[in-house]
């Protein structure tokens, strides 16, 4: 059976042609070049895949698809962080994500790549992207994992989360958006690597999930609870029945669903 993957990994920029949230002019052509080039590369990449899949790419070919990629990937780097920096919120989100994936095979430059992608999350979440918002308590908190769950910095990316999602996404017609890691929508699970098939094997553990801003709110609440104070039970159980009410069928990888029900029994 040939892998039809819709989403390759190089270019996580599953864009719409609709995107129009830039401030400036300049900042809006930058964008929209990085859009058009990047669903360019993306079909570029399929075809390179279906052609790996069945066995219609030798090794030369290869080897050039992959040095073909970092070109590619710069060029489109390129323009979002042009876009970002005219003030584009959308733009300083995927540009993390490009950060951010780029930080495990950029050698030498993993911490500041992440460096790069929070500050760059942040940004956008500062103007009222909620995806941006929960990338940054998810993929930037680093107290919670210490369980230093009073520490300054993750309460003020918890408060950040919590005032995002209360009120309306200026940027909600953009969604769905890509995201590399989601806790509800997106199963954690290891891609055993094919040497016969390096472009297949890339694009299958990077690929990232596209979510509407239903599924990013649901993840959001979900973060909200499992990085909540454990002094304040009550305060991650109403985020948890939040959570169930936007998305019931989330992947709840952590048990949340199983803790707060025994709290629950426990109290009545």
């Amino acid at each position: 059976m040939t892998l039809k993957l819709s989403t390759p990994l190089f270019f996580c920029l599953t864009l719409c042609g609709t995107l129009q949230a830039a401030p400036n002019a300049e900042a809006e052509a930058a964008f929209q070049r990085a859009v058009l080039a990047a669903e360019a590369n993306a079909q570029w990449a399929e075809r390179l895949i279906d052609q790996e899949q069945k066995g219609q790419l030798d090794k030369q070919i290869t080897t050039e698809a992959l040095r073909d990629i970092g070109q590619k990937h710069d060029a489109v780097e390129h323009d979002l962080r042009q876009a970002s920096d005219g003030g584009h919120a959308v733009a300083s989100y995927l540009l993390a994500n490009l950060q951010e994936r780029s930080k495990l095979w950029v050698s030498g430059q993993y911490t500041a790549r992440h460096e790069q992608a929070c500050a760059l999350y942040q940004r956008a979440a500062e103007q009222g992207l909620v995806a941006a918002a929960v990338a940054v308590l998810r993929d930037c908190d680093s107290a919670s994992q210490r369980f230093l769950f009073d520490d300054p910095t993750l309460q003020r990316q918890r408060e950040q989360l919590r005032t995002t999602l209360e009120h309306t996404d200026p940027y909600a017609e953009h969604y769905p958006l890509p995201a590399l890691k989601s806790l509800c929508f997106k199963e954690m699970k290891m891609v055993a690597p094919d040497p016969g098939r390096p472009l297949t094997t890339l694009a299958q553990a990077f690929e990232p999930v596209q979510l509407d801003l239903r599924q990013y709110r649901a993840d959001g609440y979900y973060l909200l609870a499992a990085k909540g104070d454990p002094e304040q039970p009550e305060v991650g159980r109403g985020h948890f029945t939040q959570l169930r009410a936007l998305a019931p069928d989330c992947l709840d990888p952590i048990g949340l669903a199983y803790m707060y029900d025994a709290q629950r029994q426990k109290t009545q």
